[in-house]
């Protein structure tokens, strides 16, 4: 029974390999009787070579065009109109070669959408986040000589991923949404200023990560350097939700003047406005590769709402360390510099227009 199955499959694989094999010699001969002029002979060459899908990609796509040039020659429009529409599934980036296509292949091509109806993507992100003050609220006095001082860094932050999708409303602008998840960290170092001498009382160091959804809303115009290579510039909006923002345990630590350094954990999370809104601005570049584009951008998102709320304080879990000390952020927004990777596929749905 298994050396019956065994004879069945090698002979149906043989003659599937010798059919594939007359079909590229009659593919062969189709083109050599459209070079001769004998379009006529096309037909019954390809069409059931065509049907049998035993082509590959290439020969697909070169069987079609030579079918429609057959049935363009043979006034048989709806074939033709059929064939050209099945090349263009098959090869979405086929272009016509106005020195050897006729006009009637031409103009047919015209009638039918070639370029990608939209385009989607996903990238990595790298993201520079810098606090900017907005309302000062400190735990002591904040002016005179027992100042305390607030100072927040730009920290960098790996962790970002996005989605991208790109609708083209013409051949240089680009309706460009996405969707993005990325972390952000806050370091702020506070010094209260000493009374008797230069060195500070106290230095406060805290730290505390954000996790973000964000949703930039985007027009993209597009500069054609060659056919592979553009360049683009961007501008738009943001909205962002906060999803979490957290002073990990055992990540503050006070330093007095004359003491050894002390870390502590923070136990209340301080409260934010979760739902802020940004402008943006960046540009990069593309890269063709396949039937997509790599791309490389840098972006620079400016917050317009404040995202932090000093009313609520962050209070030690030893109240001892600190004493009666409140730590508290200032009210502050986020800018964000932005630099991301990514790849991005066409999305072609060919189709007749007219």
């Amino acid at each position: 029974m298994k050396k019956g199955i065994l004879l069945l499959a090698f002979f149906t694989l043989s003659a599937t390999f010798g059919y594939s094999q007359n079909c590229v010699q009659n593919l062969e001969a189709a083109q050599q009787r459209y070079d001769e002029g004998r379009i006529q002979d096309i037909e019954g060459l390809l069409k059931s070579c065509v049907r049998q899908n035993v082509f590959t990609k290439a020969e697909q796509a070169q069987a079609h065009r030579l079918l429609t040039l057959a049935y363009i020659y043979l006034e048989e429009s709806t074939e033709a109109e059929y064939h050209m529409l099945e090349l263009l599934k098959t090869y979405h980036e086929f272009e016509i070669n106005p020195a050897i296509d006729p006009t009637e292949f031409i103009n047919l091509h015209k009638r039918f959408r070639t370029k990608p109806l939209f385009n989607i993507g996903a990238r990595y992100i790298v993201n520079f986040t810098q606090p900017m003050v907005t309302e000062l609220n400190g735990s002591f006095d904040l002016s005179g000589a027992n100042a305390d001082r607030g100072t927040y860094n730009t920290v960098f932050n790996f962790i970002g991923f996005g989605l991208n999708f790109e609708y083209p409303l013409s051949d240089h602008w680009v309706l460009y949404p996405e969707l993005q998840y990325s972390s952000k960290s806050i370091e702020k170092i506070t010094t209260q200023a000493g009374l008797t001498t230069d060195e500070p009382y106290f230095t406060l160091t805290n730290f505390e990560s954000q996790s973000w959804f964000s949703v930039p809303v985007s027009i993209k115009y597009l500069f054609n350097v060659s056919r592979a290579f553009k360049l683009y510039l961007n501008v738009g909006a943001s909205f962002d939700y906060l999803v979490a923002a957290s002073k990990p345990g055992d990540n503050a630590q006070l330093e007095v003047f004359g003491a050894a350094p002390v870390s502590f954990t923070i136990e209340k999370q301080n409260d934010h406005n979760r739902i802020n809104f940004a402008v943006l601005g960046g540009g990069g570049a593309t890269y063709k590769i396949g039937e997509g584009f790599l791309s490389l951008e840098a972006r620079y998102s400016y917050g317009l709402t404040q995202v932090s709320n000093p009313s609520q304080a962050l209070i030690p879990s030893d109240g001892r360390q600190l004493g009666n000390m409140l730590i508290q952020d200032d009210g502050y927004s986020l800018n964000n510099i932005y630099v991301s990777l990514g790849y991005t596929a066409n999305i072609y749905i060919p189709k007749k227009l007219r």
